[in-house]
C-alpha cells in the first residue's frame, strides 16, 4: 500500500487550490464582457508576457519537486528547471508593471517585494546548480516556488465570502500576508528537516554504539 508523504497532501491542497482560482476568478478571463477582461483589455500584451510564464512557472516549479522525474529524467528536469528560471525572468517584472498600470492602492509595493523575492530566489538556486551545491540548489527552488504560489494562494482566500465582503482592506490584508509566508515559512520548513535528519542521525548513532558494545 503506498504511503501517503507530506508532499502528496501539498500537491492535493495546491490542486483544489488552483482549481477554485479557475473557478472564481479565472473563468472570467474567457468572457469578454466580465469586469476582469474588461480590466485588462488596456494592457494585453502585458498581461500575456505575465500570464502566460506565470503559469508556466507554477506548473513546471510542482513537477521541479519530483523525486521520481528527477532521477529518471535528468535531462527533462534540467530543460524545464531553465523554463522555470526564464518564466520568473519574464513574469514578476511584467508583474510589477502590471500593478503599475492598474494602480491597485496599496499593492504596487507588495508586488515589488514578491517579485524581488521570486527573482532573488530563483537566480541563488541557478547559482547553486551551477556550483555544484545541489542539496542548496533543492533549498532555494522551496524558497522560490512559494512567491510564485502567491497568486493562487491570494485568489483562493479571497474567494471567502468573509474576505469578499472586506473590499479594499481585505485584498490588502491578504497579498501582504500570503507574501509574509511565503518570505518565512521555507526556510522553517527546511530547518525542520535539518533537526529532523540530525535527529534521525543521531538515533542511529546510538542503535551502532549499542549494538556495537552488546
Amino acid at each position: 500500500m503506498p504511503v501517503i508523504q507530506a508532499k502528496h497532501f501539498l500537491l492535493a491542497l495546491f490542486g483544489m487550490m488552483m482549481v477554485v482560482t479557475f473557478v472564481t476568478r479565472d473563468r472570467q478571463l474567457l468572457d469578454p464582457n466580465s469586469f476582469l477582461r474588461q480590466r485588462y483589455a488596456a494592457i494585453p500584451v502585458l498581461m500575456i508576457l505575465h500570464g502566460v510564464p506565470g503559469a508556466l512557472a507554477l506548473f513546471l516549479g510542482l513537477l521541479q519537486f519530483s523525486s521520481r522525474l528527477r532521477q529518471r529524467y535528468l535531462q527533462v528536469h534540467r530543460i524545464m528547471g531553465r523554463i522555470y528560471v526564464g518564466s520568473v525572468l519574464i513574469s514578476g517584472p511584467a508583474a510589477v508593471i502590471v500593478s503599475l498600470r492598474l494602480r491597485t492602492p496599496g499593492l504596487t509595493m507588495a508586488s515589488v517585494i514578491q517579485t524581488s523575492g521570486w527573482i532573488l530566489t530563483t537566480l541563488t538556486a541557478l547559482y547553486c546548480v551551477r556550483t555544484g551545491k545541489i542539496q542548496q540548489h533543492r533549498e532555494w527552488m522551496m524558497r522560490s516556488y512559494p512567491f510564485a504560489a502567491v497568486f493562487v494562494a491570494v485568489r483562493t482566500i479571497l474567494a471567502i465570502p468573509a474576505v469578499q465582503r472586506a473590499g479594499l482592506i481585505g485584498l490588502q490584508e491578504t497579498v501582504w500576508s500570503v507574501i509574509a509566508v511565503a518570505c518565512f515559512l521555507p526556510s522553517f520548513v527546511i530547518e525542520w528537516q535539518h533537526l529532523a535528519a540530525n535527529r534521525r542521525m543521531t538515533k542511529a548513532r546510538a542503535a551502532t554504539t549499542a549494538a556495537g558494545s552488546v
